[in-house]
Parts: C-alpha cells; structure tokens; sequence
C-alpha cells in the first residue's frame, strides 16, 4: 500500500507544526507523522521570548499563563553551588520579557491551528525505512509506504530521521533501516550515547520538576520570590538551574548545555542534582515526576543535502548559550517552508540560505557559551554595565542581530 503527498514531516512540535502551517496554507498536501497523541506531556521550561511570539503566525494568548517583565541571574561565590543574593543582577523591561507557558499545551495549541489550516496528521508507531530517491523520498510505516518529494525531519533530538537520514550515506545504495536503538523521547532520565549521528551534532541534557505555587514554604529558604524568572548559574558548570513561574507552579530544573566534546558534563544532570537545587531553593523535596530530555545542538555546522530537511532540534539548533530551543524551531520551520514553496527543484539549497541568519547567530551563540561558561564571573561583570545589560536583554528577547552585540563588546577591550 501507498501514499502520495507534496510534504512530509516526521515530529508534530513547534518546528513540525511552522512549516505545514505555511505549506497547507499554501495549498500543498501535507502530512504530519509522529508516535505521540496529542496533547502530550514534554520537558520544557517554555519561555516564550518576545523573538519566538513575533515569529508565529498567530497569537497564542489562549496559552500564555504570566508574562514576566523581569530576569534574575545568579551565580555563586567561587567553590560553591548556592547562589550569592548579593551578586545577582536583574534585568527589567517595561515590555514583557517572555510570556510563560505549558510545552504540553502549548505545542497542542500551535498543532491545532496547523490541522485547522489544512494540514493532516497520523499517529504511526515507527519509521522503519527511509529511501531517497533521484525524484521523491520513501519512508515505510508498518505496512504502508509513504511518498513525497521532500521529508522535513521535525522529530527532534531523540528523532530517527536525523540517524535514518545519516544511515543513507553508509554505502552506495544502501537501504537505511532502523536499527539504531532509539532512547525514549520525552522522558528518557539517562542522556546516554547516540547513534548513526554526524560528526556536527551535540547535545544538551536538562531536568525538570512542577512544584505547585501552594506547597512553597514562605519565604522561600533562597531569598528568591515565587514568582521571579531565575537563571542561576550555580548548580553545575557548563549549564544553569532555573526557576520558570507559570499560572500554578513554579518549573524548576537544571541542565547542561555549553559545547563541550565529552559526555561527562551531560551525566552530571542528575536527579540527584535536581533534589539538591529544589530543597536548596524552594525549600522542599523533588516530587516523584522528574521529566529530562536532549537538547540538539551544534547546529551552525548543519548543511541540509538533497531531501531531507531538518529543523528544530533535530538539527541540532537549540541556543549552546541560553539553551531556547522554541524560537530556532519555529523559525527553520518556516524556513524549510519558504524553500519548499519558493523552489522546489533545489530546496536544499534554497534551505541553507534561508537558516544563514539564524545559523550565524547559533555560531555566535556558540562560541559566546565557551567563553560564558568557562568564566561566568566575567560575564556578569560586563552585564552590571548598562547599555551593555540592555543589549544583552535585546538580543535575548528579541534577537538583534549578534554584530551589534559584538561590537558593543568590543569597545570593552
């Protein structure tokens, strides 16, 4: 049995839900293809910054539980894990920072606005082969087969198409069958070692936990309000902890996410770790539901070849400094988008020059993550500078282009 579509997309998250959103709106036949239903549970702090509510196409209001005009970054004294409240800087706004939100929700609401403009989605189980052929893609899904001139691998770090799409380079005409062991998506608590992954590819890992607004002790033991937006530098170097308040609950977590070549830093997240950071900062102990994933990175480096076109986390273009993932999603979406429509006979191509921007600005990020990461204290003397602490905000929040940045920072040396 067969199937004929004029696009494929494998993952129904933010980058799977942008591109069939432009692509159905447009009037192509597309099909979204992933193993979960939806609405389904996901790690994810889920900041919305200003850069990612500006990128959608449409408001997601429904979904917004607080937006915060304020940051908090911390960091601790050299040789320990606890935040100095004396050393923190706040970075204020008189224009919302990020608007708070639940990825399960969230991602629910963006998938349903997708199917209401025209796009088709399928539960399927597995991909278990994937063909690239001289005029269209062929991906086998239990006794079907799928076919259409493009795939858009949207599936995110722990995904397939990224290994099933590296696969295909393993010999000349080869047929790329799946039997990498693929590590659970959503709640996979072990970020152990990948398969069939290029040589560009990294990954972040982080933990999380929902703590209800009504079990916090008051004060809370840190010095730190319910309701204040906190990275904190502390708990593990190479990554941060944070505080995210949302409508009910505070999401609290921690992850590593600086570039680095070894997975040693990765298994430092722990649960561990986790219930240190939640009793440390919230006063009490880590709830029994602990959700982690992978953040792909390493993304700058991506080249998109011949059919497949991945986005979002899948390749690898979660931010190495902040680790943001949405806005990079969303945006090589549409841009996968924008290739397919506006040529169709080279969209690879077509593809890389749509995501150069964003790519250049991942290249910035990344080396600014080594640096940062490497000697925080130093960064957090140059954001107590004013007109550098407000650039800082502006390129989080809103993404100015990283030039401006650097040139601002030039002018310290």
């Amino acid at each position: 049995m067969s199937s004929d579509y004029d696009i494929l997309i494998a993952g129904a998250g933010p980058a799977g839900s942008a591109a069939p959103y432009d692509l159905a709106k447009a009037g192509k036949r597309v099909l979204l293809l992933d193993r979960r239903t939806f609405p389904r549970p996901k790690a994810c702090a889920c900041g919305l910054t200003r850069k990612t509510l500006k990128a959608l196409r449409y408001s997601v209001d429904p979904v917004v539980e607080r937006v915060c005009n304020e940051i908090v970054l911390q960091r601790a004294q050299d040789g320990l894990t606890v935040a100095d409240k004396q050393k923190e800087v706040r970075i204020r706004s008189r224009t919302p920072i990020c608007a708070m939100a639940v990825r399960e929700r969230f991602d629910d609401f963006c998938l349903q606005q997708t199917l209401a403009a025209g796009a088709e989605l399928r539960k399927i189980e597995n991909l278990t082969a994937l063909r690239e052929l001289p005029t269209h893609i062929e991906l086998d899904i239990a006794d079907e087969t799928l076919r259409a001139p493009v795939l858009i691998g949207a599936d995110g770090s722990n995904g397939q198409t990224r290994r099933l799409a590296e696969a295909r380079f393993q010999g000349p005409g080869s047929r790329a069958q799946n039997t990498a062991t693929v590590p659970p998506q959503e709640r996979a608590l072990d970020p152990g070692p990948s398969t069939l992954e290029p040589v560009w590819y990294t990954r972040g890992f982080a933990l999380e936990a929902l703590i209800p607004y009504s079990s916090l002790p008051q004060p809370l033991p840190a010095g730190d309000a319910p309701h204040d937006l906190v990275f904190d530098f502390s708990p593990i170097p190479g990554g941060y902890g944070w505080l995210f308040p949302k409508g009910d609950h505070i999401n609290i977590g921690v992850g590593a996410f600086a570039p680095t070549d070894t997975d040693t830093q990765l298994k430092s997240v722990t649960r561990a770790l986790l219930a240190d950071y939640t009793h440390k900062k919230l006063g009490i102990a880590l709830p029994k539901e602990v959700t982690g994933q992978h953040l792909g990175m390493g993304g700058h480096a991506y080249i998109p070849r011949g059919r497949i076109l991945l986005a979002g986390d899948a390749a690898g273009l979660v931010d190495p400094l902040t680790g943001e993932g949405i806005h990079s999603a969303i945006v090589s979406g549409q841009a996968a988008a924008a290739a397919i429509l506006s040529n169709p006979l080279e969209t690879a191509v077509e593809y890389r020059k749509n995501l150069a921007e964003l790519q250049q600005t991942l290249a910035f990020s990344h080396r600014a993550a080594q640096a940062f990461y490497h000697e925080p204290a130093r960064g957090f003397r140059a954001m107590r500078l004013p007109f550098l602490r407000s650039l800082i905000l502006k390129t989080y929040a809103d993404g100015i282009p990283h030039i401006r940045l650097l040139t601002a920072l030039g002018k310290l040396v």
